[in-house]
């Protein structure tokens, strides 16, 4: 019998194989729940699982400061792949973030498996539960898929007094 043993990859591609599984862990599961269910159920299915996450992470930003929470994601997003940063200043006496992302490893590998973009199914979404559960108030700004050199969200915290 004869042994025979895989080529090891590099530390590099180790790197980035591992960075790609992980951007393509959500799009990779919308479109199997969509070729499972059809578009709409398969939506809503993602939709609601997608939900269910965003909730168990909300809990560790309730009551936080909307600094503290871009603060986060810039802290931790590097270590998967993201060129992130932000800008905080005042506007109209309220604080007011500007989140940079230069980098995006899911637009990346869901482009070079060719999958269609990920925003509507990430980042669409995220802008949205944040408006649902109060976290607050996302609005883009540009769009590396529509031509910007990075995708910049402008976040305000959630308006105090507003319940809707």
């Amino acid at each position: 019998m004869t042994k025979k043993i895989g080529k090891e990859p590099s530390w590099e591609q180790q790197k980035k194989m591992l960075l790609d599984s992980v951007a393509l862990k959500m799009p990779l599961l919308h479109q199997s729940l969509v070729a499972a269910y059809g578009e709409e159920e398969g939506r809503r299915i993602y939709d609601d699982l997608y939900e269910a996450s965003y909730k168990k992470r909300l809990q560790h930003f309730k009551d936080k400061d909307i600094v503290d929470v871009i603060s986060a994601e810039i802290d931790v997003f590097p270590a998967l792949g993201w060129k992130i940063w932000m800008d905080v200043c005042e506007e109209n006496g309220e604080k007011v973030c500007y989140e940079h992302l230069e980098h995006c490893p899911h637009l990346e590998a869901t482009r070079a498996y060719k999958l269609p973009d990920p925003c509507a199914i990430l980042c669409d979404l995220d802008c949205r539960l944040s408006a649902k559960y109060r976290l607050g108030v996302w609005e883009r700004i540009s769009h590396i898929p529509s031509g910007g050199s990075e995708c910049c969200f402008k976040i305000k915290p959630w308006p105090k007094g507003r319940g809707d």
